[in-house]
C-alpha cells in the first residue's frame, strides 16, 4: 500500500487523532505523543518537512524531509530524542519502509529512520541485510525504581551517597535553606522555563549560542511543550532551591509508569555544592514515594556521571533502507575509499 505525503506543516493538527491510534498501539509513548509533535513542527518545522500517512491496516505515519537529492530521513531537530514514525500492530516494517521510499516525491534511493529505541520501536535489522543498514546512534541510561529508595540508595557507590550528604551538612551549618519544588500547573511553567534558562545563561550553552532562554525559539518550545503537557498532568519541572533561589532545574514529561529527563541545567555558581546531584537525589526519592514510576529515563548521550545513577544502558540506533541492494553496496564500497 502506497504513502500519502503532505506538507506537515499545513496538516499534521488534522492527522493528530490518526497517529495517536497508531501511537497507541504500540503502547503509547509520550514522546510521539501528537502534541509533542505539533510542538517540534510549529516551533522547528520547515516547509520542506513533509507528513507521510500509510491508510488501511496497519497503517503508518511518519514525518520526513529530503537531506539531499534522492536521500530522505526522518524529521529529527535535536529536541526530538526519537525518531518520528508509527506504525500499527502487526504489520510487515520493513514492507512499510520500502513502500514509504517508492512513494516519496522524486526517485528516492534511500530513507533513514533516525534515534530508534529498540525498547520501543519495532524496526530492527542486522548488518547483513541486504537493502537495509544498522548504525548505532547513542548509548543512554535508565534507572528502574525496583524496591524503595534505601535499597536503591545503598546500591550506589559510597563517594555519590557520602557527598550529597556531606553537601546537605555543610549547607545547614551555614544556614542555607535547601527546598526541593515540584513546578506542574501550567500556569506556572513560563516562570519555571525563565528560570531554568537563566541557569543555562550562566554556562558553555550560553557560550555556543545554544542555551534556552525565554524569549528565544527553545524556551517558547519547551514553555508550550510543558503548558499543554502539564494540563494533562504529565509534564513537570523539578527545582532546587538555596534560600528561594533555584540553582538547579530538571524538565520532564512522564507517563504510565515512565518519566523522561528533558533538559537539566545548574546554577555553575552553586557548583561547590552539586547541586544537580542534590537535585536528582530528590526527584528519585520522590518517585520511590509516589510508587508510580518505575522507569527514569536520560534519552540522552550516556554521561559518566549518570554511571554513578545506575548501570542500565542501552544503545539508540539509526535504520538506513535502500530502494535497491545496489545501491547499499556502492555505497559501502565508496565509503571504504573515502
Amino acid at each position: 500500500m502506497d504513502w500519502q505525503l503532505q506538507p506537515a506543516l499545513p496538516s499534521f493538527e488534522k492527522s493528530h487523532a490518526q497517529w495517536d491510534r497508531l501511537n497507541n498501539d504500540r503502547g503509547g509513548h509520550i514522546l510521539l505523543d501528537s502534541r509533542f509533535l505539533d510542538c517540534l513542527l510549529r516551533h522547528f518545522g520547515q516547509r520542506d518537512v513533509f507528513l507521510g500517512i500509510r491508510e488501511g491496516a496497519p497503517g503508518g505515519m511518519a514525518l520526513v524531509w529530503r537531506k539531499s537529492p534522492a536521500v530522505w530521513e526522518t524529521f529529527q531537530p535535536s529536541q526530538a530524542p526519537l525518531g518520528l514514525i508509527v506504525t500499527g500492530k502487526g504489520g510487515d516494517t520493513e514492507d512499510a519502509v520500502q513502500s514509504l521510499i517508492q512513494s516519496l516525491p522524486g526517485y528516492a534511493l534511500q530513507v533513514s529512520l533516525l534515534h530508534l529505541d529498540p525498547d520501543y520501536q519495532p524496526f530492527s535489522v542486522t548488518n547483513d541485510h541486504g537493502r537495509a543498514d544498522r548504525l548505532d546512534y547513542i548509548r543512554t541510561a535508565r534507572i528502574s525504581l525496583e524496591g524503595t529508595f534505601e535499597e536503591y540508595w545503598r546500591l550506589r557507590e559510597g563517594r555519590l551517597r557520602k557527598n550529597n550528604d556531606r553537601l546537605r551538612r555543610r549547607m545547614a551549618e551555614k544556614g542555607l535553606r535547601l527546598e526541593f519544588v515540584i513546578v506542574s500547573e501550567p500556569a506556572e511553567i513560563a516562570e519555571a522555563i525563565r528560570e531554568y534558562g537563566r541557569l543555562e545563561a550562566k554556562g558553555w550553552k550560553a557560550q555556543e549560542g545554544t542555551a534556552v532562554a525565554a524569549d528565544n525559539v527553545q524556551g517558547r518550545f519547551y514553555r508550550d511543550l510543558l503548558e499543554s503537557f502539564c494540563a494533562s498532568g504529565e509534564g513537570a519541572v523539578y527545582q532546587l532551591r538555596i534560600d528561594g533561589k533555584v540553582v538547579a532545574s530538571d524538565i520532564c514529561l512522564f507517563r504510565d509508569d515512565t518519566i523522561i529527563l528533558l533538559k537539566t541545567s545548574y546554577d555553575e555558581e552553586w557548583s561547590v555544592y552539586s547541586p544537580a546531584f542534590l537535585l536528582r537525589e530528590d526527584v528519585v526519592r520522590h518517585l520511590y514515594a509516589g510508587g508510580v514510576v518505575k522507569r527514569y529515563e536520560f534519552y540522552g548521550p550516556l554521561m559518566d556521571y549518570q554511571l554513578r545513577w545506575t548501570n542500565e544502558v542501552r544503545t539508540l540506533h539509526h535504520l538506513t533502507y535502500y530502494r535497491h541492494s545496489w545501491v547499499r553496496t556502492l555505497k559501502r564500497i565508496v565509503t571504504r575509499f573515502v
